[in-house]
């Protein structure tokens, strides 16, 4: 069992009395938050929260224990931020983005980056993953900065001004949808939806296809989280998807402008809060907002 993350969820319930609001303020859903809490209770052989449905109290027990786990739990975040600036001195910068960027804008960020570093001679690690794992990362310490999709839960961690990039729809090459002179969002009727995983970041996720619903386009979307990905599959003639605008066109595909605000990945960076990133940050936000020009 990770007791000290079981702790830290005993400590987040404890302090919102709401299993909800203490999940929103990790970063999770509810359901990990409440089995976390009863592994935690069977672990120790204790009772700590008393749950009903106007939220949760401490027992006497969760009472008792509450002080020495805030104590844990707030030695180990700092053992994480002590570890995360030792190792960030001798490696460099870590620092994510989210799969839905392609290897253009990557790659631009990245140059970016490498520009804004204090020395040019320390390395630069760079990790794609989903909003929900780099969150995550961010605050284990083992990133010093990211690139998220908006929405999402970033709770306990600083962000910057939401910033629009334009994203094209990705059509198979034969379909009457690539080759209308305005294509519509009904002539996707039929195709499945390519696109990441709710799991990787539910709000954006969850956001996007009521945009679709809303357009009478309802299929069961399929898992797709790269650039590659969505191309393998819309190129099987049985998916559409989305692709920022400087994604290279794919043969058996067509990227066509469509639902133009619609379909907009909204983006923040994102840093552990203490960190003094200015510089990294500023880089990355100017690159970005050049790409979304």
């Amino acid at each position: 069992m990770d007791l000290i993350r079981h702790l830290r969820y005993f400590v987040a319930v404890a302090e919102h009395r709401h299993f909800g609001n203490a999940a929103a303020s990790l970063g999770l859903t509810q359901p990990p938050i409440s089995q976390g809490l009863r592994r935690l209770e069977r672990h120790l052989g204790l009772q700590l929260i008393d749950r009903s449905p106007a939220g949760a109290t401490l027992t006497e027990a969760g009472a008792a224990l509450l002080p020495r786990a805030r104590l844990i739990v707030d030695d180990s975040t700092r053992l994480l931020a002590d570890a995360a600036q030792l190792f960030g001195g001798l490696q460099g910068v870590r620092w994510g983005a989210i799969p839905q960027l392609d290897d253009e804008v990557l790659a631009r960020c990245t140059h970016a980056l490498h520009g804004a570093s204090a020395s040019a001679e320390a390395p630069l690690t760079t990790v794609t993953r989903s909003t929900a794992a780099l969150l995550t990362d961010l605050r284990h310490g083992l990133l010093d900065i990211a690139v998220v999709a908006h929405p999402a839960v970033i709770a306990e961690l600083d962000a910057g001004p939401v910033i629009t990039l334009h994203r094209n729809v990705v059509v198979p090459a034969g379909h009457r949808a690539a080759a209308a002179e305005h294509p519509r969002a009904q002539m996707l009727r039929g195709l499945a939806l390519a696109t990441a995983p709710r799991e990787d970041n539910p709000p954006a996720h969850d956001l996007l296809m009521d945009v679709f619903r809303r357009h009478g386009l309802d299929m069961a979307p399929q898992s797709a989280s790269t650039h590659r990905e969505v191309s393998a599959a819309v190129a099987s003639g049985q998916c559409y998807g989305l692709a920022t605008a400087t994604a290279t066109v794919h043969a058996g595909t067509s990227h066509r402008r469509m639902l133009v605000d619609d379909v907009a990945l909204r983006v923040r960076i994102v840093t552990a809060p203490g960190r003094d990133l200015g510089d990294l940050t500023y880089a990355l936000d100017r690159e970005l907002l050049r790409v979304g020009s």
